[in-house]
């Protein structure tokens, strides 16, 4: 008998599966399997099944039954849960086998194939429970097809697997020798209708897709952050609308939280949406069977110095600095296009801020060096109404010292964007405010305490 399992366990390790399945079931035929020979041959069975084909159920079948003839004996055997679990999750009945592998880490705790296939029953089954907005199929081929036409053809898609609002997979079209570059997309984005203003509605911006550009060298299948971030923001941005209520659309422009760059070996640290640079001009718009427009925006990676710039002008006169070369593919080594801008030297440096405020909403707030420069506390503040189309990363809040002339408020260069977070590191004083309704204002007296202010709208 222990010859036997020897054997058995070699053909195992040699992953030749239908060995073990020929001699098992030709040995059943002459005597009854006891425990340990039925789970070497359910095993097998679990091994040999191809999950990638459409083929493999009746061998996974044929474990569970297996199993399950045993199940008295395998009562207190955490590897016959296990393998029971294996089978019915890849019959997708993840219910099942989650309780499979719940009773599998009870017995054996330290097993982390267990809890691997523990959180993978909690993601499927989280999955089939969400409902989300979708295309229609005339929608979805519609959009598929502007894609190969004006993009390239879809050689893989990063599919999501949980979508609890809307579902949103990523194309990804690998560079060809018509175009030296990746084009990556949101597919899905556009299934949702955005809130976008009223008097923008004859227009047909409510719904959009985003694409990124990336050097043929970029290791998009990667999982590290020098690689991954231009994916985890098209899914960041594809749910910002749904997440704030708003839209976004040409020229939106969203900071990275604290404006920390994106990953460590780059300086860029926030986003603009264009048109798309260098395709045709008919790739900015996909329109769908049923007469509404699809709008493609680029996402276009920007340095701290080009954020604020934008903010003190606009995205057209950034747009003007960039040659035609730094907006068609992200360069992850370009200098910035604004050089003149003055250089900042913050109070507290960027690396030295800590996490002390998560608040939920638009994260974006303005404040003035009095502040994140000289490191006065905060005397004044107010929160507004965001402008139209900056409701996806504006929470409306404006901090000053209070004694800023007016003149030091004109000049655009002694204020910046930034995150909550940040002020907060700098005062957190203003944590118990940030709840307030747009509309208010805060000043703080001399004995350090804030009080509510008349808040007047300019």
């Amino acid at each position: 008998m222990n010859d036997l399992l020897s054997t058995l366990e070699n053909w195992h390790q040699d992953n030749e599966y239908q060995k073990i399945i020929d001699h098992l079931e030709e040995l059943s035929h002459i005597q009854k399997l006891d425990y340990d020979l039925t789970c070497q041959l359910a095993r097998a069975y679990n091994n040999i099944a191809n999950i990638e084909s459409e083929e493999f159920t009746p061998q996974l079948k044929r474990a569970e039954e297996l199993l399950r003839s045993v199940e008295t004996e395998g009562t207190d055997d955490p590897l016959w849960h296990f393998r029971l679990g294996y089978s019915l999750f890849y019959q997708d009945r993840e219910q099942e086998a989650l309780v499979c592998f719940q009773k599998a880490q009870e017995l054996d705790p330290e097993d982390e194939d267990t809890k691997y296939f523990i959180k993978e029953c909690e993601t499927y089954i989280a999955a089939k429970e969400c409902h989300p907005e979708m295309y229609e199929q005339e929608d979805w081929d519609a959009v598929e097809a502007h894609l190969e036409r004006y993009f390239g053809r879809c050689d893989n898609v990063f599919h999501e697997i949980i979508s609890p609002d809307i579902h949103v997979d990523i194309y990804i079209m690998a560079p060809t020798p018509e175009r030296s570059c990746y084009v990556l997309s949101t597919f899905g984005m556009g299934a949702h209708r955005m809130n976008v203003p009223e008097e923008l509605a004859e227009q047909k911006l409510e719904r959009a897709e985003i694409i990124v550009t990336l050097p043929p060298d970029w290791k998009v299948t990667e999982s590290g952050e020098e690689w991954y971030w231009p994916i985890r923001w098209l899914k960041i941005l594809a749910r910002l609308p749904i997440q704030e209520g708003g839209w976004l659309g040409w020229g939106h422009t969203i900071a990275n939280p604290d404006d920390a760059p994106f990953a460590e070996n780059t300086k860029l640290c926030g986003l603009m949406l264009t048109e798309p640079q260098g395709f045709d001009e008919d790739a900015v718009c996909c329109e769908l069977p049923g007469g509404d427009e699809v709008n493609f925006y680029q996402m276009i990676p920007l340095t701290f110095e080009e954020m604020q710039f934008k903010l003190a002008h606009d995205a057209q006169t950034l747009l003007e600095r960039f040659t035609p070369e730094q907006l068609a593919v992200v360069d992850i080594h370009r200098e910035s296009v604004c050089p003149d801008a003055p250089e900042k030297r913050f109070a507290i440096p960027r690396e030295e801020l800590k996490e002390i405020y998560q608040g939920d909403g638009p994260q974006g707030c303005i404040a003035t060096d009095r502040i994140v420069v000289d490191g006065a506390p905060v005397g004044y503040c107010w929160r507004e109404e965001p402008d139209s189309g900056d409701e996806a990363w504006d929470s409306g809040w404006r901090f000053t010292a209070g004694d800023e002339s007016d003149a030091y408020m004109d000049d655009p260069d002694r204020s910046g964007v930034y995150a909550l977070n940040t002020i907060c590191n700098y005062d957190p004083d203003v944590i118990p405010l940030l709840d307030s309704e747009p509309g208010t204002a805060w000043s703080r007296g001399e004995d350090g305490v804030f009080r509510p202010e008349l808040y007047e709208d300019d």
